[in-house]
């Protein structure tokens, strides 16, 4: 049985990124994953900022459309629509972006096997056994380390000790034709998306994505907003085939054990504010990759050691993670009513024009921006 430097559960974006990274350097890495490819079963709106384009490199014939201006409409219709000189966001081919990062990986000397899933990961005194269920037979791969970056859900890190994250959305996504919309429209209703909301993104050819947070019944809540959208004559038809996730909402307790790290969604690495998940998994499967390559060096996989993986990416997104989670958390509470006089009032104070400036904002580092924005409409 060949004994691998790291095996990588999971083949999304965080995990194809460490693979990367580490087969770079010339170490043996494997990348296991459920799906039959690296572009399946994706429900993302692919919004990425440019600041993450640029930071890693990723292909421009990956972005269907650029983005720099928004309407965010309140659930009386109200809007306040937001624009900037220059494109702040791209929107991406997602499963393209999941095919892309795994060839990267793979023309780095990374190894991939599909279809099958992991059930459990056992850690040894000179490694780990990943215990594989595939179509055929079960198999067990044998490594120095292994990292988990299988999205939201899996059982693995509870099973480590790494606890459970108990704070999450339900997020539903449907493709559809749509008529003459140009600028993505974000949507706040809590009769139709219960704490959480809902968007339309324009993609490219008469295309475009409908989708939604919510903390309940998302299948429903889609089925209402294509209906609604159907009936303003913004979308061809409320008929799509819809695809659901679940998205974190804060961190996992602890994302590091011996010999094994959690990386991206898994992790709860992921903006509270938003659901985007790709830009911080791949900040913090940056740090991964460094702080395992450390470990290589020492010879020495403790949890002591790995430890510093949790440090680092906490100094980078905690503060953002924090006040991310408390801005949600109040939007989830508030009456529609509520959200009516915060969109008056931010029209009134100038908030459209505070963040069109550029000054202080930024479409991954929110944490300045919502702090600003409190400031500007409170008391209410």
């Amino acid at each position: 049985m060949m004994l691998y430097d790291i095996i990588i559960v999971g083949a999304g974006p965080a995990g194809s990124r460490v693979a990367q990274r580490l087969s770079r350097l010339g170490y043996s890495v494997v990348v296991v994953d459920k799906n039959l490819g690296p572009g399946d079963d994706v429900c993302c709106t692919g919004i990425l900022s440019q600041e993450c384009l640029g930071a890693f490199g990723l292909d421009n014939g990956l972005v269907l459309r650029q983005a720099s201006s928004a309407r965010f409409l309140s659930p009386s219709g109200e809007y306040l629509r937001l624009c900037r000189q220059s494109p702040v966001a791209a929107i991406v081919d997602r499963s393209r972006l999941n095919v892309h990062l795994a060839e990267i990986a793979e023309a780095s000397g990374a190894r991939y096997l599909f279809g099958v899933r992991v059930s459990d990961i056992l850690v040894k005194p000179g490694g780990v056994e990943v215990i594989l269920n595939g179509q055929a037979e079960k198999r067990v791969l044998e490594a120095k380390a292994a990292v988990i970056s299988t999205g939201f859900g899996s059982v693995l890190p509870a099973k480590l000790g790494l606890g459970e994250i108990k704070q999450f959305v339900f997020g539903a996504q449907a493709e559809v034709a749509t008529n003459g919309i140009d600028e993505v429209e974000v949507y706040f209703d809590q009769k139709l998306t219960p704490g959480g909301f809902a968007w339309l993104v324009p993609t490219t050819g008469g295309r475009g994505l409908v989708g939604l947070l919510t903390r309940s019944q998302a299948d429903s809540s889609l089925e209402n907003l294509l209906e609604a959208l159907s009936s303003q004559g913004k979308i061809a038809s409320s008929q799509a085939a819809p695809s659901y996730d679940v998205v974190p909402l804060k961190p996992l307790p602890r994302t590091y054990a011996e010999r094994v790290l959690v990386v991206g969604e898994a992790a709860g690495q992921v903006k509270p504010t938003t659901g985007g998940g790709v830009y911080y998994g791949l900040l913090c499967a940056d740090i991964a990759a460094g702080v395992l390559t450390k470990a290589f060096e020492a010879g020495d996989f403790s949890a002591n050691v790995l430890s510093a993986y949790e440090g680092e990416w906490r100094a980078k997104l905690n503060r953002e993670l924090v006040i991310g989670y408390w801005a949600r958390t109040l939007l989830a509470n508030l009456s529609n009513s509520h959200i009516d006089r915060l969109f008056r009032l931010a029209g009134k104070n100038g908030l459209p024009e505070l963040i069109s400036d550029g000054n202080g904002f930024s479409f991954d580092w929110h944490g300045r921006l919502l702090l600003k924005m409190v400031g500007s409409i409170l008391p209410f």
